[in-house]
C-alpha cells in the first residue's frame, strides 16, 4: 500500500506537466503560419495608397524582424491575427534558443503600386 502512496503523487505531477515545444517545433509552427500569411496576402493594387507594410517577427531586443508588403484588399484582421500568433511563437523561440539580434531598427519599406502590384522600391 505504501508503494502506491509514493507513486500516486508522482503520476499526478507528471500528468500536470505541460509539454514544452522544442525549438524545431516552434520553427515548424512559425513556418506553417508564414505559409498561411503568404496565401492570405493580396498584392494587387490600383494606386500606391492601397499598399501597406505590416510588421512581422520579434527581434530579441525589440521591434519587428521585417515588414510584409500587401494591398488594402487583404483581410487585415485575419492577417493581424496570424501575425500575432507568429510573433508569440517567435518570442518563445527567441527565449528558448537565446538567439541574439543586431538590434537594428527595422522601418517600413518604401512602396509603390507598380504594374498593378504593391512592390518595395529599392534604390
Amino acid at each position: 500500500m505504501s508503494r502506491y502512496l509514493l507513486i500516486l503523487p508522482l503520476l499526478f505531477v507528471l500528468s500536470c506537466k505541460e509539454d514544452t515545444p522544442t525549438s524545431d517545433d516552434l520553427l515548424s509552427q512559425m513556418n506553417g503560419i508564414y505559409d498561411e500569411i503568404e496565401e492570405l496576402i493580396i498584392t494587387s493594387c490600383e494606386s500606391s495608397d492601397a499598399c501597406i507594410a505590416s510588421p512581422i517577427g520579434v527581434k530579441p531586443c525589440g521591434g519587428p524582424t521585417k515588414f510584409i508588403v500587401h494591398s488594402s484588399a487583404t483581410d487585415q484582421q485575419k492577417l493581424d491575427d496570424l501575425i500575432e500568433e507568429y510573433n508569440e511563437l517567435n518570442s518563445q523561440y527567441n527565449e528558448q534558443t537565446g538567439i541574439g539580434s543586431d538590434c537594428a531598427l527595422e522601418t517600413p519599406p518604401s512602396m509603390d503600386c507598380i504594374s498593378g502590384e504593391c512592390a518595395v522600391i529599392t534604390d
